[in-house]
């Protein structure tokens, strides 16, 4: 009996240590990233599975973690102000004092390495960061001491640690352009340099653009550089909310803005495109309406040579069909977001996007039954000549001839230029009329039928 008692004396679990809900909270946030992992390998695994999932499974990663990351940095930030917010306190509890305690002491080498070692937990962070950094003597020296401290240190690569120290360094000078600082001219000389060897990193990658950038505002730097290489790094950076802010605070004009939504639209990327026309009230140069129109009519243009340049193979057409269902499902998207139902149907849209979905269902039932074990083998071609003669099972579907290619620069990313042959236009457009009108003969139609496309139009497509 004495054992058992021992026994269960043991098995018997301590109680948790107590903790304040605000610190249950940033435990809850922190274990998010950990917690995007563990989905992510699900993801993966579920991916090496796909044949055998539902054809209206068109889910990619890069939107699942759009959608957590959103969630995470809403649920931080409010946080954030739900400690600033609370007076019934003398002083608010510090998730993060060594943040503090870093920025009191103008330790910025420490301040640098600790938020780079904390990375994954930087949301948590940034509600206090701003307030740690107001609280040393000279915040903009602060910052800089922190960055170059460690911007040697980090590797320059793609690496998940590279993007990481990147997201830290935006993290330390958004907070910076809150609060404004007092520059010096030998402070804004430390960041010229700073930013001289930055720029010879970025390449093509986004996230050392999106930092260089800031290093720019914040310390006043636009005149060093040429506008055509701020433009450049605004169009890399175009999927970060960010980019139409700093755009602002960068001092881009109309003109310049123009072109470079003339560039995004060029390169298919929409959301991009519709943000830039928004914030800087554009609307009337780019009819938004217009724009998902033609983002429509690329997207079957592409869905067609995809089909073509694939001898309308299964793959193939599935291909297209999936560039299809995307630029529908974005263009829906747009339409919740900016409120156009009015001017555009969304209910047409949804009936295009199940009609794909039910032929891509058929397409796989088909496939299914060409592989069961009851169909008899294919025919072999009939020799003639020395010359194989495909049957007529064989025969790919034919696809009408379609006049309007000739007429049509298709540009490497798959999509229709907006341009007439022969016009030579500048890399970021500069177009002097509006998107949409004669003038600047881009391909969009003010006949509408279908889901507002021009009559020739026949959604959605797919081969015969």
């Amino acid at each position: 009996m004495a054992i058992r008692r021992t026994n269960q004396s043991k098995s018997k679990p301590r109680a948790p240590p107590t903790m304040t809900p605000p610190e249950s909270i940033a435990l809850e946030i922190n274990q998010i990233d950990e917690k995007k992992r563990k989905l992510k390998k699900a993801f993966d695994d579920l991916q090496a599975h796909r044949s055998l999932l539902s054809p209206s499974f068109n889910l990619s990663w890069s939107d699942i973690d759009s959608h957590f990351s959103s969630i995470q940095s809403s649920l931080s930030n409010r946080f954030g102000l739900l400690l600033q917010s609370d007076k019934t306190e003398p002083s608010p509890t510090l998730l993060w004092p060594q943040l503090r305690t870093f920025c009191e002491n103008m330790d910025g080498n420490g301040l640098g390495k600790f938020m780079i070692d904390n990375s994954n937990k930087r949301l948590s962070i940034k509600p206090e960061l701003e307030q740690a950094v107001r609280s040393s003597s000279n915040p903009a020296a602060l910052v800089l001491d922190a960055i170059e401290g460690s911007y040697h240190c980090s590797p320059s690569s793609s690496s998940a640690r590279a993007i990481d120290s990147r997201r830290i360094f935006v993290l330390l000078l958004e907070a910076l352009l809150e609060i404004k600082p007092n520059l010096t001219n030998e402070l804004r000389e430390r960041a010229r340099t700073l930013a001289s060897d930055w720029r010879l990193n970025i390449g093509n990658k986004p996230s050392e653009a999106l930092g260089f950038l800031h290093l720019i505002v914040v310390f006043e730097l636009r005149s060093v550089f040429k506008m055509e290489e701020i433009l450049d790094y605004v169009f890399l950076i175009s999927k970060y909310k960010q980019a139409t802010v700093l755009s602002k605070k960068l001092g881009l004009d109309k003109t310049s803005v123009a072109g470079l939504v003339q560039k995004l639209l060029h390169t298919g990327r929409l959301l991009a495109a519709i943000s830039f026309i928004y914030e800087f009230e554009m609307t009337d140069r780019f009819r938004p309406v217009n724009v998902l129109k033609n983002s429509l009519y690329n997207s079957r243009e592409a869905a067609k040579r995809v089909c073509a340049e694939g001898g309308n193979s299964l793959k193939a057409q599935n291909e297209g069909t999936d560039k299809e269902l995307s630029a529908l499902r974005l263009v829906i998207k747009v339409v919740k977001e900016r409120n156009l139902e009015l001017e555009f149907c969304e209910e047409n849209l949804e009936e295009c996007v199940q009609e794909l979905e039910n032929v891509r269902a058929q397409r796989r039932q088909e496939a299914a039954k060409l592989v069961s074990p009851a169909n008899p083998p294919q025919k072999r071609p009939r020799v003639v000549n020395n010359l194989t003669t495909p049957t007529q099972s064989q025969q790919p579907p034919q696809l009408l001839p379609d006049h309007r290619h000739g007429l049509q620069q298709v540009n490497p990313f798959g999509f229709v230029n907006s341009t007439v042959p022969g016009v030579n236009v500048h890399p970021y457009g500069y177009p002097s009329a509006p998107y949409g009108s004669v003038a600047s003969r881009p391909v969009y139609y003010e006949q509408q039928t279908g889901y507002g496309l021009r009559p020739q139009y026949q959604p959605p497509y797919y081969p015969q």
